[in-house]
């Protein structure tokens, strides 16, 4: 059974962008996620972070490559997940740390915009042409008016 887990995080690092030898793009970074709770007298107070690596492949990776550190980023990830523990450097208390592959990595939109831009598709081969490619449509109104003007024709 496959399944799937979403979470949110900020970059600790920009993407680290690396081709296979074969030419496959992979990208690996780091997303520290937070978890907040209110005390009784009403304040937030942050938990630990658990640092996740994420890995994308392909052209997810490529498109990755672009975001920076403390980019706050939705990650999907797959059911290939691996953790460990370990004793924090700085604190020398155990902390633990996953390693995931994305299916998805999203800016959050809560605090930043971002702009959505398209890659264009491969231009369609010879034996696979669009006979309607290029056709200009026929009787086709200018104005609002102009489609009331045919409605009443």
């Amino acid at each position: 059974m496959q399944y799937t887990f979403t979470f949110e995080g900020n970059l600790g690092s920009a993407p680290e962008l690396r081709f296979t030898p074969s030419g496959v793009a992979v990208a690996k970074m780091s997303v520290g996620h937070n978890t907040r709770r209110r005390t009784a007298d009403g304040k937030w107070v942050n938990g630990p972070t658990l640092w996740i690596d994420v890995t994308c492949w392909r052209e997810l990776a490529e498109r990755v490559a672009q975001l920076r550190k403390g980019d706050t980023v939705v990650v999907d990830a797959r059911d290939d997940l691996s953790a460990w523990a370990y004793l924090a450097q700085s604190t020398e208390k155990p902390a633990a740390r996953l390693q995931v592959t994305a299916n998805n990595v999203a800016v959050s939109m809560r605090f930043a915009e971002a702009t959505a831009s398209r890659t264009p598709r491969a231009a369609a081969t010879d034996d696979m042409d669009d006979p309607w490619a290029g056709a200009e449509p026929t009787d086709v109104p200018d104005s609002p008016a102009a489609i009331t003007e045919m409605q009443d024709a």
